[in-house]
């Protein structure tokens, strides 16, 4: 094949058709000035630092990381190191010391692209050719570096070198090894073709076209080193023609938000539900005349649920006409929705409330399902209507079936070829076949829809033989507002309980036995639908909530369990030797 269809050379023609148009909307650090980039601005920047890399020896085949927050030089830096057939290493710009050193040289990278330097520091001491650096360091900043340390502006310099167009690749050459996040050890490689993203554009661009032709602008926030993030942004904004966004921090996100107006925004689950907890608790202080409306507004709107299913086809009625009148439109103005044709949510469920309350006031929330492995390209919620504890219907060219233990299985032409140097582990998941096992439990309704139940890995048994699976309790354990994390313990013991913890800002408005009493009459709520065996016993209140930086979750905000299964043990025998329904963690208790 030719690399006409191969996504470099589609970012080269897209690029030249739209040389004119907006390719970004960022913030530039240096002078924190809201600016624009062109298409051929982002061509341009693409050919200088790709013709850079191969005067500094990058070959094709050889690795180059990519570790930044998001900003327009990722996206950059990533069609750069493609261009030129070299293999793109994303890493999480929040990994941890030992991630990134695990990451550098177990896919022996050759260079490694930087946005500030300090964040490059866990790999000081690794064994790279040298670190190209998006913002200019100053000199006293490299001397702890064994690699040489070069500026944005070296590549910037160097237009005598800058590439014309892509080399000639193939299918089969390596396009990128994307380093999963790592709940159950050590980080693996996961392999992906220039054929895998050939294979997937068709349908990206079937979820993402618009009739007439009209151009979206995406909004990136969330860490463009994970697959749904990149799959969306990159290949959704080059293949569609659109706009990228970018938030300047997670801190200025509702700002941003509303400064940028999206069209098409991926968010996670703790977001929307952050969002809905901050407008419920705004209205404990409203005045009656808007707590009233409010009320209206959402009792009218309310006509666009019908059971578990929020449906579009409701919203040109006169009730939900009337509700975005009220308030729904309002709503949407206040948080940067207002231009929103798509909202996308994943990497958790969220909460049945939450969805109906979106849902309500005219915002559908489609929830999508897929891994590192399959390109995030599993399953996803229909455009015209979303139902609730549902991840949604296969994507076009992609197979799924449940096997006979409930794992649910993939198949797909844009499939992973196998983890890098782990020929045992890609055993364990990839069949002959091609079917790819996640790891996660679920179902399939009569209309083809997918519902996950749990995860293989994360069945507890207890020491009665009983198995327990997790996931669907802690959710239901987060289902009210004080509870921030949730993580079930049970393992090898009589019974299960609950480590939590709680909100500070919600906590913060109540009192001690207020919040003592809703969390015991939460957890008679949570027990009353579940068998015997995994039942909550009693809940732990730990002193701090989960984190990436104390190690109890992954750059992906998934649960580490071992790790806090570990953290906690002091914390978890006192739970167990207990009498009382609720413990509070106590640093002279847990010594």
């Amino acid at each position: 094949m030719t690399t006409a269809n191969l996504l470099p050379e589609v970012f080269f023609n897209k690029s030249n058709q739209l040389a004119r148009e907006k390719a970004f909307y960022y913030c530039r650090p240096r002078d924190k000035k809201w600016v624009e980039m062109t298409w051929r601005k982002y061509q341009e920047e693409v050919c200088l630092l790709a013709g850079w890399l191969q005067s500094k020896g990058v070959k094709k085949g050889d690795k180059v990381a990519l570790l930044s927050a998001n900003r327009p030089e990722w996206l950059i830096s990533d069609i750069a190191i493609m261009s030129i057939g070299a293999i793109s290493i994303p890493v999480y710009a929040t990994s941890s010391e030992a991630d990134i050193t695990y990451i550098l040289d177990h896919s022996e990278a050759k260079l490694l692209l930087v946005d500030t330097l300090e964040r490059a520091a866990p790999a000081a001491k690794a064994k790279l050719e040298g670190i190209l650096v998006f913002d200019k360091p100053g000199d006293s900043a490299k001397e702890p570096f064994s690699a040489p340390i070069f500026d944005i502006s070296d590549a910037h310099k160097a237009k005598d070198t800058a590439i014309e167009k892509p080399v000639d690749l193939d299918q089969e050459d390596i396009a990128t090894i994307i380093y999963t996040s790592g709940t159950t050890g050590k980080p693996k490689g996961v392999i992906h073709t220039h054929g895998n993203f050939v294979a997937m554009v068709p349908t990206v661009f079937d979820v993402l076209k618009q009739e007439g032709g009209a151009v979206d602008r995406f909004f990136s926030f969330l860490p463009l080193s994970h697959v749904a993030e990149r799959i969306l942004v990159q290949v959704g904004s080059i293949v569609t023609g659109s706009e990228v966004a970018f938030a300047r921090n997670i801190d200025t996100l509702a700002e941003d938000l509303v400064r940028c107006r999206p069209t098409i925004l991926l968010c996670v689950p703790r977001l929307w539900e952050k969002i809905y907890e901050k407008i419920n608790n705004g209205l404990l202080t409203a005045s009656p005349v808007k707590k009233a409306v409010f009320g209206l507004a959402k009792a009218l709107g309310q006509v666009r649920i019908e059971g578990t299913r929020i449906n579009r086809k409701h919203d040109e009625t006169l009730r939900a006409k009337v509700s975005d009148i009220l308030v729904g439109n309002k709503l949407k103005k206040r948080l940067g929705l207002d231009a929103c044709r798509m909202l996308v949510t994943g990497a958790a469920p969220t909460r049945p409330e939450v969805m109906k309350f979106f849902g309500t006031f005219g915002m559908l929330i489609r929830e999508v399902y897929g891994l590192t492995e399959n390109l995030c390209l599993g399953v996803l919620n229909d455009y015209d209507e979303s139902v609730i504890g549902s991840c949604g219907k296969v994507f076009m060219g992609n197979e799924i079936k449940i096997a006979d233990d409930d794992e649910i299985m993939f198949r797909a032409p844009w499939m992973f070829k196998g983890y890098y140097k782990m020929p045992e582990e890609t055993a364990k998941v990839l069949d002959k076949d091609g079917w790819f096992g996640t790891g996660d439990l679920g179902k399939l309704d009569n209309e083809g829809r997918l519902s996950i139940v749990g995860r293989k890995k994360e069945l507890l048994k207890t020491s009665g033989g009983k198995y327990v699976a997790p996931v669907p309790i802690e959710d239901s354990l987060k289902a009210i507002s004080v509870v921030q994390d949730a993580m079930i313990i049970g393992d090898n013991q009589k019974y299960c309980v609950a480590l939590v913890s709680l909100d500070a800002e919600v906590v913060a408005d109540k009192s001690p036995e207020s919040f003592k009493q809703e969390l015991s009459q939460h957890l008679e709520d949570v027990n009353r639908p579940l068998a015997s065996f995994e039942s909550i016993k009693r809940i732990g209140v730990m002193k701090e909530s989960f984190s990436v930086e104390s190690g109890s979750l992954t750059p992906t905000l998934k649960v580490k369990r071992k790790v806090v299964t570990e953290q906690q043990e002091s914390f978890i025998n006192q739970i167990y030797s207990s009498d009382d329904e609720l413990v509070i963690f106590d640093e002279k208790a847990t010594g």
